[in-house]
């Protein structure tokens, strides 16, 4: 059989399979098709080095750029190892020269993949040559997906210094930012806040680069070759110059928020007359030792592809724990352990709406949107969405850059790389996917009320939040003001006049649930103990059912002491009047499945996960014996009577269970009982040590 027989066999002109398209070319020449602009991402005077090469079949991206340069040869010229290295070396030139990211060559059963950049072997994960056939034109639909996605996740892997597959390894790079903030923090004048805003932005650029968003010359590999080759202040100033602008460009600020992906101020970097920056020797010097971090921290583990989902939330703790600035910051973020264990609670459906509307860094949202396959797609080059999520972050920044949009914006990159790794080939697909998905998902504001400022009226199918808890007597006056308006006619807000601006975001997510909705939110002890509060819990009873309480162990959050409950509201339907006619499901927690310290280290204990496996087993049977009688059997839960969480009683549920009880959970520690002789003798142990101490005082004076 004919080298063309069985490219003809394999190939029609065109084969479209995912996002690529596979044309058979015959007797056309690279020149011919750069002329009549059929493929793209070379000139014609560089097709003046490759002569009249007629490549046999070329796979195009979207942009018609030649992602497989395949060579195609008879059966006769491919038996022997000799024979194959032949036809490897061929065209393998030629490849490198249109840029193709693969290079292909085969009889129509065998296929050899070859970097062209190394012009070696590609291999698998396990170290073994690929050997896949690219055949496109006899896969079904679904297994043309499959070859497209492989190609894609080659194309990611490659580099001029690797040639293997990755594997999925999700990595965690804290010690990556602990060695960073150590650089940036020995910086003058530079704050564990501002050295946390400019690792974001230098993660960003190099996650970016490597999952094939920043390209060429715009790309990590690019700017850390000037440094080596030319010096640090020329990368620094490319950089700032070249590489901000396009990440500025495949991003655009939001004009609500006047926020990005990046920040305006790496380094602190100031502006010259003509508006070029001005590069400071330390500062160019630090962004050095930056590249050389990030280089030596890929070298070890691998590209910064895959990145595990809590990281750009564990970044607040490692920079901010041992700052004296982190309470300006006014917030906190929910451990993903706990926000993943809350969405495994409620149900989550295509064409909800769903809110946080204190979003910290998106991760509720986040993880809600995942219960849904594929939750954003491409359909005719416009994005679209299976769910609509709704995030409010209040600004705590005084400059035009927030600190927790952005770090909720970059997250949002990381768990829908898939979707712009889908789509890095379409520099206007990237943008779409950043206004439609980044800046109208993530709102900030700078406002006194900021979220409060305004209710959204029974607009969401599920609020997910872990709101602040604090006082501020200008947010109580300034909410005063608030109305809304129903049936035409205008009301206010905020009517329970509740203690805390908790009390404020309780009766926000109770009006902005529409009716038969979830609310799942984390509340602190005040909000179920103060007396203060009566009013909002009539609020709570008369228009929700409660589905349960979970109480969390102190500590579960970072920078916070505060007992907090996770409380569960179903909103009221119409014609839902009356007392609630099930019980309460209402839980202990000792642990969350990690320490409850600042390292946060992963532990087997965990009990919220079993609340949680409870729970859901009762919420969609409950009037079920089985199921009652097992959670009856968890010394750690309890069903309660709707009865038991009177306006004018505590609801901390911690009161429900005796003291015993709590002792035998590890909840309370036993009391020490010591008789009236014991306590004199230990009265005067403790005088005598006082009178040695101050002896010894004496003599040092």
């Amino acid at each position: 059989m004919s080298e063309q027989t069985i490219q003809d066999a394999l190939y029609s002109n065109p084969v479209e399979f995912g996002k690529f398209i596979c044309r058979s070319l015959g007797a056309t020449t690279i020149k011919d098709l750069v002329q009549s602009k059929e493929i793209s991402g070379i000139t014609a005077k560089q097709c003046e080095k490759i002569s009249a090469k007629k490549p046999d079949v070329l796979i195009l991206n979207q942009n018609k750029e030649i992602v497989i340069f395949i060579e195609m040869k008879a059966p006769n010229e491919f038996r022997t190892t000799d024979k194959k290295n032949k036809a490897i070396w061929q065209e393998l030139d030629v490849a490198k020269k249109t840029k193709a990211k693969i290079y292909a060559v085969s009889d129509g059963n065998e296929f050899i993949w070859i970097n062209p950049k190394t012009e070696e072997y590609i291999l698998d994960e396990s170290g073994l040559p690929v050997t896949r056939q690219i055949n496109p034109k006899s896969l079904s639909s679904s297994k043309q997906k499959e070859l497209s996605n492989f190609i894609e996740e080659v194309c990611v892997c490659l580099s001029d210094e690797n040639n293997q597959i990755l594997p999925k390894q999700y990595l965690d790079p804290t010690e990556l930012a602990k060695k960073t903030a150590r650089i940036l923090q020995n910086m003058a004048l530079s704050t564990s806040k501002n050295s946390l805003y400019t690792f974001v932005e230098v993660f960003n650029f190099k996650f970016l680069s490597d999952i094939g968003i920043l390209k060429g010359s715009y790309s990590f590999e690019a700017i850390y070759k000037i440094y080596k080759e030319e010096s640090a202040k020329d990368a620094f100033k490319q950089y700032l110059t070249t590489i901000r602008d396009k990440l500025l460009e495949l991003f655009p600020i939001n004009q609500a928020d006047n926020t990005s992906i990046i920040n305006g101020r790496i380094f602190h970097t100031q502006l010259d007359e003509m508006g070029n920056p001005i590069i400071i020797d330390t500062a160019a010097d630090c962004f050095g030792r930056l590249l050389d971090c990030f280089k030596d921290y890929e070298k070890e583990n691998g590209k910064f592809i895959y990145i595990h989902k809590d990281f750009k939330s564990k970044l607040f703790e490692t920079f901010m724990k041992n700052s004296s600035d982190k309470d300006g910051m006014g917030q906190f973020f929910t451990p993903l352990k706990v926000v993943k264990e809350m969405v495994r609670m409620v149900d989550v459906k295509e064409g909800m709406k769903i809110c946080d509307p204190a979003c910290g860094v998106g991760k509720f949202l986040l993880e809600a949107a995942n219960k849904i396959p594929n939750p954003y797609y491409f359909e005719e080059k416009e994005l679209k969405s299976k769910i609509t999520l709704v995030g409010y972050e209040k600004r705590m920044e005084d400059n035009n850059d927030d600190l927790t949009t952005i770090l909720a914006k970059s997250n949002m990159v990381i768990y829908y790389s898939d979707l712009f790794k889908e789509n890095c080939d379409s520099a206007e697909k990237i943008r779409i996917i950043s206004n439609e998905l980044l800046n109208k998902v993530i709102t900030s504001s700078h406002t006194t009320l900021g979220t409060l400022e305004h209710l959204d009226f029974e607009q969401y199918d599920l609020i997910l939040a872990n709101p602040p808890y604090y006082q501020n007597a200008d947010i109580s006056r300034a909410s005063k003001n608030v109305k809304y308006a129903v049936k035409n006619q205008l009301r206010n807000a905020y009517t329970a006049n509740g203690g805390g601006i908790e009390a404020l975001f309780t009766e926000w997510i109770i009006k902005s649930l529409k009716k038969g909705g979830i609310a799942n939110v984390i509340l602190p002890d005040g909000i179920f103990a103060n007396i203060g509060n009566e009013k909002l819990k009539e609020v709570i009873l008369k228009s929700c059912f409660i589905e349960s309480i979970i109480s969390l162990p102190i500590n579960s959050f970072f920078n916070t002491n505060k007992k907090t409950y996770i409380l569960t509201l179903r909103k009221r339907d119409e014609g839902q009047s009356g007392t609630q006619d099930f019980p309460v499901f209402c839980y202990l927690c000792s642990s969350i499945g990690e320490t409850l310290d600042s390292y946060r280290f992963d532990i087997d204990d965990n009990d919220l996960h079993n609340a949680v496996e409870n729970y859901n087993a009762f919420k969609n049977a409950k009037s079920n014996e089985k199921i009652i009688e097992m959670i009856n059997s968890d010394k750690r839960a309890k069903l309660l009577d709707i009865s038991k969480f009177d306006t004018k009683e505590q609801w901390n549920i911690e009161r429900f269970w005796t003291e015993e009880e709590k002792i035998d959970l590890g909840i309370m520690a036993k009391r020490e009982i010591v008789s009236l002789d014991e306590f004199s003798n230990m009265l005067l142990e403790l005088s005598t040590d006082v009178r040695n101490y101050a002896e010894l005082l004496k003599e040092l004076k």
